[in-house]
Parts: C-alpha cells; structure tokens; sequence
C-alpha cells in the first residue's frame, strides 16, 4: 500500500499501458477472445505493428492464449485478458 492507502499499481500492467496502442488493444482482449487480425483491424492499424504489442501484452502476463486455428496454411492466436490483471512477483 502507499502511504496514502491505495494499493500499488503493478509496475507490469504500468508498463504495459504505457503505449497507447497496448492501452486500445487491452481491453479489447477483455471483451472475448480476440486474434491480433481481429484487433487490429478493429483499431485501423497495421496487424505487423500490432503483433509487437500483443507479444509484449503477453510477455507481461495480460493477456493469454486460448485457442488457435488453422487458416489458409497459418495458424491464428486468439488471446484473452487475464482476470484479475497480474501479480506483482515476490
């Protein structure tokens, strides 16, 4: 707790919100499982940019595979936010 008596934030998620794409891209993982084409689309920006930030999302513990499925010779990721947001370590 701080010495004003709210928790800490999790200097994960922090750091994780930090960039203005993750911050659009975040909740919307929390609305159902999502792939990166699905989000990015969504958003209007290029799904290459985005696979940096979902790596990143993931990296970080807010957000987790679920499923994935064959398309046209790839695989498609679908990820959801994880609930509660991550624990601080330690």
């Amino acid at each position: 707790m701080s010495e004003d008596g709210e928790a800490a934030a999790d200097p994960r998620l922090e750091r994780a919100l930090a960039h203005p794409l993750r911050a659009k891209a975040l909740p919307l993982f929390g609305e159902r499982p999502m792939s990166p084409n699905q989000v990015a689309k969504q958003l209007g920006v290029d799904v290459a940019n985005l696979a940096y930030h979902v790596r990143m999302l993931r990296k970080l513990g807010c957000i987790e595979l679920v499923e994935t499925k064959q398309r046209r010779g790839a695989v498609e990721h679908f990820y959801r936010a994880t609930d509660p947001p991550p624990e601080k370590p330690g």
